[in-house]
């Protein structure tokens, strides 16, 4: 099922069975992936630079587009507002303070402002900001999520879209996030694609071979990049967790974090590949689903 078609999916019917219904239709189409994954060994670890070229010729480019219009940007902006705060909806008089880790645009912070709550965003980097957003009263701070500069229990509700993949340290980001969250506040986390899921490498634009962080080198795509005049996703933008890492992680985090709501998202689509080259896979993780888990939606309530 393509991307978009899961998306209309999503918003028409009931979330919960709908992902229940696809992990499973996915673990069945991987398990073919999965059996060789299991039986493999671990060399080779990476393909060279010939397979890169032909493989780049099998899966045609297809960019992905972004929202670059302020309405587009505040469309996108209503529907995930919409989605983080379903879950507490009997609460929103309760929730005032909110902050955006990741708010790049800005757009949601303002439009949360206009719903008269408060809302702070932080960014590693500002310039994603749009003149609209700087202009409006909402407020914006260049921060790293690992050492936020709030005190304890500042926030009642802490959100983050298509952010933690990108954290440094994700650990590091929670715990912080867990610091500076009310006691019976929440946080929400949307985010993907992960590290070593089909499009994980996030090089949309210019690599389309799926899976291309676990078939190839970082040095064999930077030729690759430099011989066709490419400009790569850098790398230091990506922290390289895979899904069996955060799990780890809320683990971990449980006497601290109470699980609200929970989803992995699936994509089995282009497992064929594991099946081809299982010893490059098997080199990076023995788990399947650190392959075909792409995105994680995660609600906490601190304790």
């Amino acid at each position: 099922m393509p991307g978009s078609i899961r998306q209309l999916a999503l918003r028409a019917l009931p979330k919960a069975p709908l992902i229940r219904a696809w992990a499973a239709y996915s673990r069945r189409k991987a398990q073919g992936a999965a059996g060789a994954l299991a039986a493999a060994g671990t060399s080779p670890a990476w393909l060279g630079l010939d397979a890169l070229v032909a493989l780049q010729q099998e899966y045609p480019l297809r960019p992905s587009r972004y929202a670059t219009e302020v309405a587009e940007m505040e469309q996108v902006a209503r529907q995930r507002q919409r989605e983080m705060l379903a879950p507490v909806h009997g609460e929103l008089d309760q929730l005032n303070r909110f902050l955006d880790l990741g708010m790049w645009d800005g757009t949601s912070c303002y439009l949360l402002q206009e719903t008269g709550k408060t809302a702070v965003g932080i960014d590693i980097r500002a310039d994603g900001l749009t003149a609209k957003a700087r202009a409006k009263a909402a407020h914006y701070l260049q921060m790293d999520v690992a050492a936020l500069g709030f005190a304890d229990d500042s926030f009642d509700f802490i959100f983050s879209y298509n952010s933690m993949e990108h954290f440094p340290d994700p650990r590091r980001a929670l715990l912080e996030a867990w610091r500076v969250v009310r006691p019976g506040g929440y946080v929400y986390l949307n985010f993907g694609p992960i590290y070593y899921s089909a499009r994980g490498a996030h090089q949309y634009d210019s690599i389309s071979v799926p899976y291309c962080e676990c078939l190839f080198t970082q040095e064999t795509m930077d030729e690759f990049a430099r011989r066709n005049n490419l400009t790569l996703t850098e790398h230091r933008w990506m922290n390289e967790w895979p899904v069996s890492r955060y799990r780890a992680l809320w683990t971990e985090m449980a006497d601290r974090l109470e699980r609200v709501a929970y989803y992995e998202v699936y994509n089995a689509d282009h497992v064929e590949l594991i099946a081809r080259y299982p010893s490059c896979f098997k080199h990076k993780s023995a788990l399947i689903d650190d392959f075909i888990v792409s995105n994680i939606e995660v609600m906490f309530r601190k304790r």
